[in-house]
């Protein structure tokens, strides 16, 4: 009897990754409905037998809103108590800008999560996040929806969002059976894993001692399959490559250059970016000057949430700096109508595959540029005009760096802006020094072949649903 499977997806940056690793091919033996948020034009491209439906409206209120913060700020507390690393507090619960009713409201957040920073104190949050999210229409929706459709399993593919919590609540409820996906490679320690599933899916063996360290009377090891991520597998397909002179032209790339590129992070914690830009573009724009060999830098901004410094200093130097901007989440898309291969990962995958190096400070880009075989670097000194908010030791301190301990040498550090200047000087030279621990590390993090987490994820299905 075939087995019917409703996969959720919240963001529509999951699911193109999901997409593109071929998750929608599935097996004779399930029926498969994607019940969503999601705006992309990947959703016309899924195969006939797959349906999709819109999740309900989303009618959350702020108390509820109120619980998620303190009960991700009560975790961290808690964490920080029972675990041998003591920087889970590091990780802000709060949103990026503040007015003065935020800042209030989270100065109470702060001060009732000590509060409830215990096991039954937690318990207690969740609970009763439990209970206003059972009062909803939302949740009652999600309930009937079900109720009707009757599946055999629910596949969450994001375990943080708002949005997840209510279908897997009422899912739990009616006894049907749920997978989440653990969504990024930081999210464990950070303490906002947002609902309860039966089994969970996890980039690596090592996410996976994670789990159980994290959650040791929730999970056990039987509820966790190692799957990789559907994040990369679209680094192994050349058809999401754009071609070198379409991708050059269409971004008024230099062809006589070696490409560089800075990758900007969350405006939150990369409130200095525009400045460690700056000291690239100096360092570039000496060397150039002084040397045959010529480099130029290219600029990828967060796309969710675009650092409003960056443009003062492209407009400065724009002889040795080019802005891609990504299609993500936007209808600006200067690539040619005639180029229908996803532009969101096909701008990606681009801009790093001819890229010689990534730079940024301290963000995941290093990983996808050590899986393209590329050279990644993290900035790590202080701004003399830095933000005042901003604490570049702190951000290195965050708990999931700990997957350098045994891999120190898979990132490059830059201490100084001397540092950059010598990296150039030297290029040539670090490309060759490594390797081995860049890709060991990689592998630590995101289980190997990439290409085969749509095979490890169905291969768990058929196991759950047997």
């Amino acid at each position: 009897m075939r087995k019917k499977i409703i996969s959720i997806f919240i963001g529509f940056q999951s699911f193109e990754n999901h997409y593109a690793s071929n998750f929608f091919d599935i097996p004779e033996e399930f029926d498969m409905h994607v019940w969503h948020k999601v705006k992309s034009s990947a959703l016309e491209k899924l195969p006939k037998s797959i349906t999709t439906s819109q999740l309900p409206n989303f009618d959350y209120n702020g108390k509820t809103d109120f619980l998620r913060y303190l009960k991700a700020k009560a975790t961290l507390r808690y964490n920080d108590k029972v675990q041998a690393n003591k920087n889970h507090l590091l990780y802000r619960v709060a949103p990026g800008e503040s007015n003065l009713k935020k800042k209030l409201k989270f100065s109470v957040i702060n001060l009732l999560s000590i509060f409830y920073a215990s096991k039954k104190g937690i318990q207690k949050l969740e609970d009763t996040f439990f209970k206003y999210t059972r009062e909803s229409s939302y949740y009652k929706e999600c309930l009937a929806y079900l109720t009707t459709e009757n599946p055999d399993l629910i596949y969450c593919s994001h375990q943080v969002s708002s949005l997840s919590l209510a279908p897997v609540v009422a899912a739990r409820d009616l006894g049907i059976k749920v997978v989440s996906f653990i969504h990024s490679w930081d999210n464990l320690p950070k303490g906002n894993k947002m609902l309860k599933a039966d089994h969970y899916y996890v980039w690596s063996e090592y996410m996976k001692e994670e789990m159980q360290q994290y959650y040791p009377d929730e999970v056990k090891n039987d509820n966790i399959t190692v799957t990789g991520t559907p994040q990369f597998t679209f680094y192994t397909k050349s058809e999401y490559l754009i071609p070198k002179e379409l991708f050059y032209k269409t971004y008024k790339l230099p062809l006589d250059k070696k490409l560089l590129c800075f990758s900007g992070n969350f405006t939150s914690i990369g409130m200095d970016d525009p400045l460690y830009l700056k000291d690239l573009a100096e360092s570039v724009k000496a060397y150039n000057e002084k040397n045959k060999d010529q480099y130029h830098v290219i600029l990828r901004a967060n796309p969710a949430d675009y650092n409003q410094g960056f443009v003062p200093i492209l407009k400065q130097y724009k002889d040795v700096i080019t802005e891609v901007i990504p299609t993500w989440n936007t209808d600006e898309n200067p690539l040619p109508i005639s180029y229908n291969v996803n532009s969101n990962l096909g701008v990606l995958y681009s801009t790093l595959y001819y890229s010689e190096a990534i730079f940024n400070i301290g963000s995941t880009m290093a990983l996808d540029a050590i899986l393209l075989k590329k050279l990644a670097f993290y900035c790590h000194y202080n701004q003399p005009n830095g933000h005042k908010d901003f604490n570049i030791d702190r951000l290195y301190q965050f708990v999931h760096f700990k997957t350098f301990d045994k891999h120190p040498k898979a990132v490059h550090v830059l201490r100084s802006t001397e540092d950059i200047k010598n990296m150039l000087y030297n290029f040539d030279t670090l490309k060759l020094k490594n390797m081995e621990a860049r890709q060991n590390w990689a592998e630590s993090v995101a289980a190997h072949p990439l290409e085969k987490v749509q095979q490890r994820m169905h291969t768990a299905f058929k196991k759950l649903l047997s």
